[in-house]
């Protein structure tokens, strides 16, 4: 069933419904690409047909099933009790795909995420309750529990993909620097750089949103160069001042496809008289167990031209202790959550204190986000962590401000 036949379904089943409440669960699997290069692709054509069986094998005689892509799925639940009835099927097809597929000799560990919306809460056609079940998905990748009901609000603002080109090739969008503290010497010991927008006509556009448009329009590239140049340009005059600054660049997973990376980090770093040494990329933790394999290989290439590297937002998403060790990583930084909570959340310091024992087993920087007050730094630094940041310590501030406060005597 294509995706005209599926939205004239979505249309039966609104009209016949009598206005009971369904479902619609869009399953998609993670890694695929992964297994393909592993197997082939005469392989990797078998796990669709293996999953879809898997996933009927979960669902009442009443819901349906379509594949709607290679590994993608939509299942239509009707004569649903709530949102928890929706929410219940959603985690069953997460943990029965914790085991490994079965096909053909193969063992294939392939994880789903899920995301879900609802007739007739969040829409009464096909368009706007399968733009909602994706934008529970995306939110979905993000947890632990891999699976997510849609939640009025979540949405992005919707940016064309001609205002972020233009705004990249006429250099309007801006480097913020945010201080790190080293805890140990209570000084700042250097910057993240942090990419941000202000359109003229429509104001501050959230990095989140421009982020991920550029992820997925293949602008992704053109703004890692932008963000590369815009960093090293304002940090190699922070460091005529102070050689010992480091700077953090975030770096999208998605580019590591392009052979000429590496080059284009180096030139960059040549054209502004940066020592790799000083720069560190920090890379999510979740982004990188997407295509893990991939990801690892081009870690290991950068680290060799002398690059530092962060695995940014550590303990957010699925942790993979077997990949975190093979993982060339210089930093974990905590993710926010776990520090926010860990004044009032007896769990949540454990789980920091742990991050940091296991940073520091593994030889690593330990770099704690999100911190908002005094107490909290002090908790960090009893428990031994490295480094920190947030609004406590700065909040992050226009390089070329930075700069010019820098640069003007006391």
């Amino acid at each position: 069933m294509n995706r005209s036949a599926l939205a004239a379904r979505v249309a039966e089943m609104v009209a016949h419904c009598g206005g009971r409440q369904f479902a619609l669960m869009l399953v998609r699997i993670q890694r695929l690409q992964e297994f393909r290069l592993v197997h082939g692709y005469e392989a990797s054509d078998a796990v669709g047909p293996a999953a879809d069986a898997r996933i009927r094998d979960l669902l009442r005689p009443q819901d349906e099933l379509v594949q709607v892509s290679e590994n993608e799925f939509i299942a239509l639940l009707p004569d649903l009790l709530n949102a928890g009835h929706a929410m219940l099927a959603g985690t069953r097809v997460v943990r029965a795909f914790e085991a490994p597929l079965m096909f053909e000799g193969h063992a294939v560990m392939t994880p789903v995420a899920v995301g879900i919306s609802l007739h007739p809460e969040h829409g009464d056609d096909a368009k706007s309750l399968l733009r909602r079940a994706e934008i529970a998905l995306r939110d979905a990748k993000r947890m632990s529990e891999r699976c997510a009901v849609y939640t009025s609000g979540t949405e992005r603002m919707m940016v064309p993909y001609e205002w972020l080109h233009d705004a990249l090739q006429t250099n309007r969008l801006e480097a913020h620097f945010e201080p790190i503290l080293d805890l140990r010497r209570n000084a700042v010991c250097g910057y993240e750089s942090l990419a941000r927008w202000n359109d003229g006509d429509n104001g501050p556009i959230r990095p989140d949103v421009f982020i991920r448009l550029a992820e997925d329009t293949g602008l992704i590239g053109e703004l890692t160069r932008w963000s590369l140049n815009a960093t090293f340009r304002q940090a190699a005059a922070i460091r005529g001042r102070n050689e010992a600054m480091r700077f953090s660049v975030n770096v999208s997973p998605r580019v590591f496809g392009q052979r000429d990376l590496v080059q284009q980090i180096t030139g960059a770093l040549a054209v502004w008289d940066m020592p790799p040494a000083a720069v560190t990329l920090e890379v999510t933790e979740s982004a990188l167990m997407e295509e893990p394999l991939a990801s690892i290989a081009m870690l290991h290439t950068l680290r060799d031209a002398g690059l530092g590297v962060a695995i940014d937002d550590f303990g957010a998403g699925y942790s993979s202790l077997a990949y975190l060790k093979q993982l060339p990583a210089t930093e974990l930084k905590i993710d926010r959550s776990f520090v926010a909570d860990m004044r009032h959340d007896i769990r949540s310091a454990r789980v920091v204190r742990a991050i940091i024992d296991l940073g520091h087993q593994l030889d690593l920087q330990v770099v704690a986000e999100g911190v908002e007050d005094a107490e909290t730094l002090e908790v960090l630094r009893a428990l031994g962590c490295d480094r920190a940041q947030g609004y406590h310590i700065g909040r992050s501030t226009p390089a070329s401000h930075l700069l010019q406060r820098i640069a003007t005597p006391d």
